[in-house]
Formats: structure tokens, sequence, C-alpha cells
């Protein structure tokens, strides 16, 4: 008896695998395309509501307002996308075309993708698009077609540059390319002025071009772990209001304009030593954000909570 209940214990599925089994969500492992899933799941439009949670932890809630409506497609092993534009879902109880519904939010985070469809280009209520940690190294020109489209995720990709036709997407506003296998960062990114958020940290771009004072609306800018060595004395000018973030990066200097702006800069790891910079500029060292970046009201979903890890009992049986 005892063998018997030790042999159930190994082969009873795990609760996470058990989960997606009785939801019908495909097996850990198994890909599968956008048209199959679709055939044989509902695909429910999640609407962003005060106070809800997020039903996965591999999206980020932190654009999401009030009625804000999100195709949720993350983690589903997806292969490809093809179909997409035609996809039919279920928004407040009627079937509708995804291209119905406005300034929509689309992930499609940790999936199998090698490749998205040229047909997202007819795609103009998309307003941002998460596409993280999937095998992409290149992407269909079509993007630059979505009129709606403000924001773009490629974290954790296969990119050796930014498409050259992204430079052109002047409309964005948030641009992230982290995690990639990018060297060069090319004087056209300062055609980019309406970016508000930027980040290329975590690839091997050894030079920033002078052109990038021209992205006066900066927020955020994450330059981290990469291969730089200097910084522009021109990107001084910019007033960058939350973070700059230098990160693990080969500097000794920083341009002395910073000492003006608001936002703060983390210099972790570089070479820079503090006490050799002006106290202006010193004083604008830092990790975190300065106070009163991030309205705690203006979170409308959650994170779901982490699940603390239970340990294997190690007791003899």
């Amino acid at each position: 008896m005892r063998f018997l209940e030790q042999t159930a214990r190994l082969v009873r599925p795990r609760p996470a695998i058990a989960a997606l089994l009785a939801a019908g969500l495909p097996a850990i492992g198994q890909a599968v395309s956008l048209a199959d899933y679709a055939r044989k799941h509902e695909i429910r439009i999640f609407v962003a509501t005060r106070g809800a949670v997020m039903p996965n932890d591999l999206d980020s809630p932190g654009h999401l307002k009030e009625g804000t409506k999100a195709l949720l497609l993350s983690g589903l092993n997806l292969t490809d996308l093809d179909g997409i534009g035609t996809l039919q879902v279920e928004d407040d109880g009627r079937k509708v075309p995804v291209t119905s519904i406005p300034n929509l939010h689309l992930y499609v985070n940790h999936n199998r993708l090698q490749a998205l469809p040229e047909e997202m280009g007819a795609m103009d209520n998309v307003e941002f698009f998460y596409c993280e940690f999937n095998q992409l190294s290149s992407l269909p020109r079509s993007l630059a077609d979505m009129d709606g489209l403000i924001a773009m995720y490629f974290t954790g990709n296969r990119f050796t540059e930014i498409p050259p036709f992204v430079y052109g997407m002047s409309r964005l506003t948030k641009l992230q390319f982290s995690k990639n296998r990018i060297a060069t960062l090319p004087p056209d990114i300062g055609r980019m002025t309406e970016l508000r958020h930027f980040s290329i940290a975590g690839n091997r771009i050894a030079a920033v071009p002078d052109s990038i004072a021209n992205l006066t609306r900066l927020r955020v800018c994450d330059l981290s772990d990469n291969r730089i060595s200097a910084l522009p004395e021109a990107f001084g000018r910019v007033q960058i209001v939350n973070q700059l973030r230098v990160r693990n990066n080969p500097l000794t200097s920083l341009p002395a304009g910073f000492a003006t702006m608001r936002a703060t800069i983390d210099i972790t790891g570089t070479r820079i030593d503090p006490s050799a910079l002006s106290p202006p500029l010193r004083a604008r060292i830092d990790t975190e954000k300065p106070p009163g970046s991030k309205d705690p009201d203006a979170i409308v979903v959650r994170k779901p909570e982490k699940r603390a890890k239970v340990k294997p009992d190690a007791r003899p049986q």
C-alpha cells in the first residue's frame, strides 16, 4: 500500500499542469499555431477594471487604464500569428472581429514566434504591442502602417539591429529592445522625437550618437548593460523626467547638463567616481526614481501575487 501511495504521488500532475489541462490550454512544451488554438478555444477580451488582477504573471498591466481592453495571448507556445487580423474574439458576451476593438493592447509574450505576419499592418486599432521573449530577428515593414500604434516591446528576442523602418515610426512614445544582440544605435534614433520611454538595455552597444539629444520628451531611458564608454555632451540638454539608467557600462563621466534634469541617474556598475562629479550632478545619482514619479492611484490592474515556492519534503517516508 505504501508503494502504491508513493507511485500515485509521482504520477499525479502538478497543480499548474492540471490547471492547464482543465482549462483546455496547450500542455507545457506543446507548440500550436494561432489558427489551431482559435479553433479549439474561445478567445476572450480582458477588460481592465480598478482592483482587478492580471490573469497571468507574464504580462505587465502598467499601462492599462480603466476600461482598456487587452488580448492576452502570452505563454501559449504559439508558433505564428497567421490569421490574427481576421480573428473573432468574445467581447462583453458577443463575438466580434478583433479589429473592431479600439485602443487594443495586444500581448503575445513568451511564445515561439520567429516571424510576424504582414497582415498585422491592417490592425490600426492596436495601441500597445507586447512581443517579449520570443525568437524574432526581424519585423514586417507593415508594422509602420499600424496608425494607432504608440508602443512596441521586443525584450528578449534575437535582434541584431533595430529594423531601420522603425526609426520612421515617429508617433511611437514607447520603444523597448532590451536583451537582444544589437551592436549599434544609428543616428536615425534622433528621428523618434515623441519617445517618452526608450530601453535598449542588455545589448552590445558601444556608442550612442549625438542625435539622441533630439529625444527631448524622454521620461525614462535605459542604456544599462551595454559597452558604452561615453555619452554625447549634447545628450545633457535632454531634461529626462524620471530616470536615466546606465548601469554596468564602462562609463567614467557624465554630460554636465544632466545636473539640471529632474531624473535620477543609476550609475551602478560603472567606473564613475561620484566624488569627482559636480555637487549638482552628484545629487542626481540614485537607483530609485524621484518621489512622485508614479501615482499609485494610476494603477488600475494589479500584478498577481507571486506564489512562494514550496520546498520539497526532505523527510524520509
